[in-house]
């Protein structure tokens, strides 16, 4: 694993560091309010479970100590629950110059991420990753991919094109065009060839339901917590997996949660 080196990386605070600043809150907190935040600290629950009610985390959020002892809890929670588990997986964070904490496993040829939680952004936002087998899914992509085919097929090209010249925008149509057509026709083949799951596949699908079902026990949290998220588009040149992936979102106070669903 490469470490990094950054100067001025914004590492998680140190848990000294952490009780000396909650130590500052005395007499301005109540006594439940410190003695939460100390869980936190030790690691006693994830910050994400529901011990609280959303006004009141809402309003602990303006507190430098919540959002210090927040990240720390997140940061460190994951990085105790993946390294009890496997230590085959790759881990990185704070030591390899990163702002949060990113998780993969290799399978085969598969660079698999399984977990990412970036805190750059406030108290930051956290992605969780599962595969499923979905006979349906590649159906509806299947359909999709012919439907594109033959609007590729019947489309002609809207540039005036040059008896002996080469090059500028007719030219170009046409090589974009043939390219699309070949990209759509490889996914084709790809998805009527696929008659079962490779070993590769299996795999994926096993390791990614483990973590997933242990982070979503660690929060507290079900499928049914996350929904569609509203202003969620794929853009051009991934919409080749608008049926293959789905991403759903659980938004908390200065942080979402975001469920990526792969299906295969």
């Amino acid at each position: 694993m490469q470490i990094i080196h950054n100067n001025n990386l914004n590492k998680i605070s140190t848990r000294e560091d952490l009780i000396d600043l909650l130590n500052k809150y005395n007499g301005i907190l109540t006594d439940p309010t410190i003695s939460y935040l100390k869980s936190l600290i030790d690691l006693d629950f994830s910050v994400i479970n529901n011990y609280i009610y959303e006004s009141g985390r809402s309003a602990l959020s303006e507190l430098e100590i919540y959002k210090k002892a927040t990240i720390y809890n997140i940061y460190n929670r994951a990085l105790n629950l993946f390294k009890q588990n496997d230590s085959e997986l790759t881990i990185s964070g704070n030591d390899e110059g990163i702002e949060g904490l990113k998780v993969y496993s290799k399978i085969g040829d598969r660079n698999l991420i399984l977990f990412d939680y970036d805190y750059k952004d406030s108290i930051g936002n956290l992605s969780l990753f599962k595969t499923i087998e979905s006979k349906e899914q590649r159906d509806e992509e299947l359909r999709r991919v012919m439907c594109e085919l033959d609007k590729l097929y019947d489309e002609k090209n809207p540039y005036h094109s040059i008896p002996n010249t080469y090059g500028g925008p007719a030219s170009q149509w046409v090589f974009e065009h043939a390219k699309k057509i070949q990209e759509y026709e490889e996914r084709f083949n790809q998805l009527v060839s696929k008659k079962e799951l490779t070993d590769e596949d299996k795999k994926e699908i096993e390791i990614t339901k483990k973590y997933h079902e242990l982070l979503l026990e660690d929060y507290g949290l079900t499928n049914k917590d996350f929904e569609k998220e509203p202003n969620f588009h794929i853009l051009d040149f991934d919409r080749d997996r608008t049926k293959m992936h789905k991403t759903l979102v659980k938004k908390m106070p200065c942080t979402n949660i975001k469920n990526n669903i792969k299906f295969i």
